[in-house]
């Protein structure tokens, strides 16, 4: 009778490894576990989709059969990694070695010792170092021993706490297993650096039983890729952790991190699932280099007519700044690697659109450097600015650019003047950089609060830039409604401030669908506040003077007039474009603020004209002007191959 082989024992702990593309990492994290003083473990490894070589980096450690390894289609995320992780995991107790952390010796014995010695203990938990020069038992320091669940009940406090309020980094936990204790939240359901908060939360509601070990045993790694930081890092955000991860098109995030832009993208962009990009013979291939701001969905206009969109795109994008991939759209993203020319060789696109801000410089450079032969047209929406030692960056752009968009005539001839006056404006447009689609100005308008109460209600969805003093707008009788909850958090005491004057409410971030509908029941809307000193004279402008803020064309879809601060004196891109649609409120002081706003007939007024004027603040209005503008400059360049294809009248 043939023997069949014997299963390898079960272990006490099960140790899971979650990784993915951290293969540089793996050996150090594995060589401090095969080090353990308690050997009675197994080690389930699972490669969430890693592009990298995790697998060759692993190879060597699988002789080790208490070593298992399994290896995911694709990415799918840290909770439904640890969720597999845990349904192959043997083990009485599980433990956690995130592959880029690191166990001292005695860490697993430490933790089994509380929990064999404590019936009544379901977590144990090993302090730990982080970040070189911080020890402790939790990440929010010895306050929290004893006291888990009221402590990750607060906000956290200092600088060194995680900002997601987290108590306990993975690496220093171990636990009994139950299939009483909740599952991992997955990407699916949302996307946040609190995940292990969470997590830790679910498990003190379940009735589980907290214990420190005494000791510190383990280490956080502290860099730049941990997921903390691509999520709620600076730089970080929702397109860093897209475009880590490679969360492609179709799979919409529900993004909510703990500081910083939270957006659910099924509710913002889902309208957008099933939109076609329909044939045209004469479409034109349009590489988009760069970054986009907070609109991105405007660009699924241009794809709408027929054209067919490429994406080169900076690699690390500011939080609110915007770049692929996308989960609407069609846009073909080029990977910024050594190979990027000889991709876009291949392509051969028509025109390359490079844009938006500041830190999109460095790249359209390096796309100035590959001599593509390609017509670049260059889309600025900064303001005069001292540039952070990119002004020979700008000024290069701008010279070998075949065409530039500016945002307001303002900035076209501010540049004019710092190139000594050799800008050819033939080859010039002017179009903010970053307008929302039409479909976020529908006809949901809602009654003004002020009907119903008579007092004034003004607001503001941004940075509260110069609403100082709150106590005079107060004494005035001005509300302010102040929505986004990332603002709140970023402006502590000017908040608290406010509250206590019962003049401030706050109010979380309107989403673009509900712009019409919650915004509309205001009388007016704040934007920046400052005082101009430029005199008339653009050589003087300053930011404030020439910015066109992102908040604008929220406004605008809402029919909201804008509240500024009276500049006539000088050049102000704001107050001119407000002037010249009739719905501006300029004002000295609060006093005279509030005698404008209690002015019905006028406001009435100045609410119609913002109602009338706002299709100019959708992209929508101005994309055929901007495809003649594309057009226009390909048929002054002999190498376009579109230079020969005429323009059939209405095109664009």
């Amino acid at each position: 009778m043939k023997r069949m082989p014997s299963s390898p024992p079960v272990p006490l702990v099960s140790v899971l490894m979650p990784t993915f593309k951290q293969a540089s990492f793996l050996p150090r994290a594995l060589e401090s576990l095969l080090a353990q003083t308690w050997q009675d473990w197994e080690l389930v490894v699972v490669d969430d989709g890693s592009p990298d070589d995790t697998a060759e980096v692993l190879q060597p450690f699988l002789s080790d059969p208490r070593i298992r390894f399994t290896r995911l289609d694709r990415n799918v995320g840290l909770g439904a990694a640890l969720n597999h992780a845990t349904e192959l995991a043997r083990g009485r107790y599980l433990a956690y070695l995130p592959s880029d952390d690191v166990y001292y010796p005695e860490h697993l014995e430490t933790l089994v010792g509380v929990l064999e010695a404590d019936a009544g203990v379901d977590l144990a938990y090993g302090g730990l170092r982080w970040g070189y020069h911080h020890y402790g038992p939790t990440l929010r320091g010895k306050v929290a021993v004893g006291r888990e669940a009221e402590v990750l009940a607060l906000p956290p406090e200092g600088k060194e706490q995680p900002t997601s309020g987290n108590l306990l980094a993975l690496v220093q936990v171990m636990h009994r297993r139950s299939p009483h204790w909740p599952r991992w939240t997955e990407r699916a359901e949302r996307v946040s650096d609190s995940l292990e908060a969470d997590f830790w939360r679910s498990l003190l509601e379940a009735g589980a039983r907290f214990a420190y070990a005494g000791d510190i045993t383990c280490e956080w790694v502290n860099h730049p890729d941990q997921r903390s930081h691509i999520i709620a890092g600076i730089p970080g955000g929702l397109s860093r952790y897209r475009a880590h991860y490679g969360i492609g098109r179709g799979e919409y995030l529900n993004f909510q991190p703990s500081r910083g832009m939270r957006v659910n993208e099924w509710e913002r962009y889902g309208r957008f699932a099933e939109a076609t990009r329909p044939h045209r013979p004469d479409s034109l291939k349009i590489l988009v280099v760069g970054s986009l701001g907070f609109n991105p969905e405007r660009l699924l206009a241009l794809e709408e007519r027929g054209h067919r969109l490429y994406g080169l795109w900076s690699p690390d994008p500011e939080t609110w700044d915007a770049t692929a991939p996308f989960p609407y759209g069609h846009i073909e993203d080029i990977p910024l690697d050594e190979h990027w020319p000889e991709r876009v060789r291949a392509v051969q696109p028509d025109l390359i659109y490079a844009l938006l801000n500041l830190q999109a410089l460095p790249l359209i450079e390096r796309v100035l450097d590959a001599r593509l032969g390609i017509p670049l047209v260059f889309h600025f929406k900064e303001g005069p600015f001292p540039s952070d030692g990119l002004w020979p960056s700008l000024m290069r752009v701008l010279r070998e650019s075949d065409g530039q968009i500016f945002i307001s005539p303002e900035n076209r001839e501010w540049y004019r003047l710092a190139l000594g006056g050799q800008l050819d404006e033939s080859r010039t447009l002017i179009l903010d950089g970053d307008l929302p689609r039409q479909d976020w100005m529908t006809d949901a308008w809602s009654p003004k609060l002020s009907h119903a109460d008579g007092q004034i209600h003004t607001v503001c969805a941004g940075r509260p830039l110069g609403l100082e003093p709150l106590s005079a707008l107060a004494e005035n009788g001005i509300h302010v409604h102040f929505y986004g909850t990332h603002f709140h958090e970023w402006f502590p005491n000017w908040t608290r401030t406010g509250l206590e004057s019962g003049f401030l409410h706050l109010h979380p971030t309107v989403e673009p669908q509900d712009w019409v509908a919650e915004l509309s029941r205001y009388d007016a809307a704040w934007v920046q506040q400052f005082t101009s000193h430029n005199r008339g004279d653009l050589r003087r402008a300053a930011w404030d003077d020439l910015n066109l803020p992102a908040r604008l064309s929220t406004y605008a879809a809402a029919g909201l007039p804008w509240i500024m601060r009276d500049n006539r004196h000088s050049l102000v891109a704001m107050q001119t474009l407000a002037q010249e649609l009739g719905f501006g409120i300029f004002y000295r002081d609060f006093a005279a603020l509030a005698a404008q706003l209690r002015d019905r007939p006028r406001l009435e007024e100045q609410t119609a004209n913002a109602r009338a004027a706002r299709h100019l603040f959708a992209f929508d209005t101005h994309v055929g002007e901007l495809l003649t503008f594309f057009r226009r400059i390909l048929a002054t360049q002999p190498f376009s191959a579109t230079a020969q294809v005429a323009l059939p009248q209405g095109d664009d």
